[in-house]
This record gives structure tokens, sequence and C-alpha cells, in this order.
């Protein structure tokens, strides 16, 4: 299966639809993950461009998914943490603020 970068027909929608959280009209979807996403967006105009990643001979072994920052943290704490839980390029966690970045993780979790 494939994974997919995925432009919104609304190019500065930021929300969730089919549980991919987009970005200014963009988000990343997981064909494997969620195929019913995928076969939304191909029938609602999305524009879906496959993402050909090369595989890595080494796998790691444990999960190195970081420890949920404090609130107290500082921004640049949240920044990393959310690139590396979420879908959200660098670029992007740094246009959010500290709140937004907080509230992010959180929704996350209820998704």
């Amino acid at each position: 299966m494939a994974r997919y970068d995925v432009e919104s027909p609304e190019k500065d929608y930021s929300g969730v639809t089919c549980k991919v959280r987009f970005y200014k009209g963009h988000a990343h979807v997981d064909e494997a993950e969620n195929p019913a996403a995928v076969a939304y967006f191909r029938r609602r105009g999305y524009t879906l461009t496959e993402v050909r990643e090369e595989q890595s001979e080494e796998t790691p072994s444990e999960d190195t998914t970081p420890d949920k920052p404090k609130q107290a943290d500082s921004k640049a704490v949240w920044v990393k943490y959310v690139v590396a839980t979420t879908d959200l390029t660098e670029a992007e966690a740094e246009d959010l603020t500290k709140d937004e970045l907080i509230e992010l993780t959180e929704n996350e979790e209820q998704a």
C-alpha cells in the first residue's frame, strides 16, 4: 500500500477529514492505515501524490516516540514533539502557537 501527500480542494483548509489532519490544505495519509480516506479523497477531487520512500535497511528495534512535553516546556520542545508524532512538517508546526501545538496533541489523543 502507498503513502500519499494530499492536497485539499480548499487550499486554506485546516482541520480533520476522515481522521486525517489537514494544515493549510495539505495532509499525509497512509493507504494501509486508512484506505477509506484515500478512497474518499479520490472521489471528492483531492489531489493525491504518491510518496516514494526508500526502504531503510535498518529498522528501529524500539519505539522512538518521544515523551510528551510538560505544558511548561518551551515552544521549541513542543514543535519537536509535534513533528515527531504527527504528519506536520517543522515549518508547519513553527507556524502554530504553543497553545495550538498543545491543543493539537490533545486532539490527536482523542481521535
